[in-house]
């Protein structure tokens, strides 16, 4: 499995094998939240909330000189009710196809550089795939930060975000809805 050449991502007993780009990965040198967003409605929330957590978007490429790579991860949350009977919500307010009403809506956007050794070597299909697991991973404890901090500023009780397992259970239900954001086991 050298680097720049395509493997074939075997699965040995249930380990997943190493991208090549981790073997090149020296240290992460900056993560920056570039972008948020925090929504509330202005609704009681009267009964158990339900929770959606989608990733729109994990890319990257390499830097010019072959010395980093560049990340971004695109991380969405809702918080759903489904209302009291006889409650009087604006129908805008209403999801058509469940009745319920989106409480509240986080988003954000991280761009992660990690130092890379020898990155000019690697191919646009392995540096996708790292940052469709690695990426993800790397910037999801910040979003569990970002998302019970919105909530409770925004007057709501923090709702746990759980931990990010690439290989094993997820966050449910996440949807994967970039472009063709996959991840290993879907």
């Amino acid at each position: 499995m050298g680097r720049g050449k395509a493997n074939s991502k075997k699965v040995v007993q249930g380990i997943p094998s190493v991208s090549p780009v981790a073997s090149c990965v020296r240290h992460v040198e900056r993560l920056v939240q570039i972008q948020s967003e925090f929504n509330r409605l202005p609704f009681e929330v009267t009964r158990e909330p339900e929770t959606e957590f989608a990733v729109f978007g994990a890319h990257g490429g390499v830097a010019g000189d072959g010395s980093q790579l560049v990340a971004s991860v695109d991380l969405g949350f809702r918080l759903l009710m489904l209302p009291e009977e006889g409650a009087e919500i604006p129908a805008e307010f209403l999801q058509e196809n469940t009745g319920k009403v989106v409480v509240a809506y986080v988003r954000a956007s991280y761009m992660i550089t990690y130092a890379i050794e020898d990155g000019k070597q690697l191919v646009a299909s392995d540096i996708e795939e790292f940052c469709r697991v690695n990426a993800i991973h790397t910037a999801w404890p910040f979003w569990r930060e970002f998302v019970t901090g919105s909530l409770s500023r925004g007057g709501l009780e923090a709702v746990p975000v759980p931990m990010f397992n690439v290989y094993g259970s997820r966050p449910r239900p996440v949807s994967y809805v970039g472009d063709d954001v996959k991840l290993p086991g879907q």
